[in-house]
């Protein structure tokens, strides 16, 4: 069986996540895309929702997609989570895996931990993102919704959010951006 794993923090989820999993799911030779929000991201000190806040909204969201799955995998570490750890994890039950990251990923693409030993295990699979050039190496995928996680939670704007979670997210945004991290 073929999957993709999609990883990121998902703080909160948006139209362009969505929009990553339909080019996803679309171009790649896969079974199943694995959603792997992360308790945190191993290059940031913290995040804005719990892990179990975004892993509940991304459960929302795509429920009826019977192709996605939401994995806890990272969550229940209750630690930063390498992206080797979770390969290896899936590496032990699927026999290829497709890594997704957005192109804004490429520049410190090689300073993560064991990259190596990752870049052996994977097909990378990139998302453009702000119009960064991809190496014809990666399979690219084509998907342009110009928002990041973090200019969401400044402006909060519903129209970038998915419809199943969007109220609760702005909500919880609204009432949470004072004590965010």
């Amino acid at each position: 069986m073929n999957i993709a794993l999609y990883g990121g923090s998902f703080d909160p989820p948006h139209l362009g996540h969505l929009h990553v999993v339909t080019a996803a799911l679309d171009t790649l030779d896969i079974d199943k895309l694995i959603i792997v929000p992360a308790f945190v991201n191993p290059f940031k000190t913290g995040t804005h929702a719990s892990a179990e806040l975004r892993f509940k909204w991304l459960n929302a969201i795509f429920k009826a997609n019977k192709q996605v799955e939401i994995t806890d995998f990272e969550v229940i570490q209750n630690r930063a989570v390498t992206s080797i750890e979770t390969v290896k994890h899936f590496n032990a039950i699927y026999k290829k895996i497709y890594f997704i990251i957005g192109a804004d990923n490429l520049a410190s693409l090689e300073k993560w931990h064991h990259f190596d030993e990752l870049d052996r295990l994977v097909t990378w699979v990139v998302a453009t993102r702000d119009k960064i050039q991809i190496d014809e190496k990666y399979i690219q995928l084509a998907v342009e919704h110009p928002i990041s996680s973090s200019e969401l939670r400044e402006e909060l704007n519903e129209e970038h959010l998915p419809k199943e979670v969007a109220n609760e997210i702005k909500t919880y945004y609204e009432e949470n951006h004072a004590r965010s991290h």
